[in-house]
């Protein structure tokens, strides 16, 4: 469990860094009026971030009672 946790912690902190580098690509994209700069950068933006929620949405389902446990373990 310490392993899939871990994993799910490291993939979470990439997931975060590529969504700030794309927002970040995105925003420049807009105020150079880059049309196909925006539509390839909202695209991946949309879609990692697609997948950030869905890695939410299982954790919650597999760990359920995640907050209790931290909470007595501390």
């Amino acid at each position: 469990m310490k392993k899939d946790l871990l994993l799910y912690f490291i993939y979470g902190v990439l997931n975060l860094m590529i969504l700030d580098i794309s927002l970040k690509y995105l925003i420049v994209s807009i105020m150079e009026v880059d049309y196909p700069g925006v539509l390839l950068w909202s695209i991946f933006f949309a879609t990692d971030l697609n997948d950030l929620i869905n890695k939410q949405r299982n954790f919650f389902k597999y760990y359920p009672n995640f907050q209790e446990k931290w909470l007595t373990f501390l």
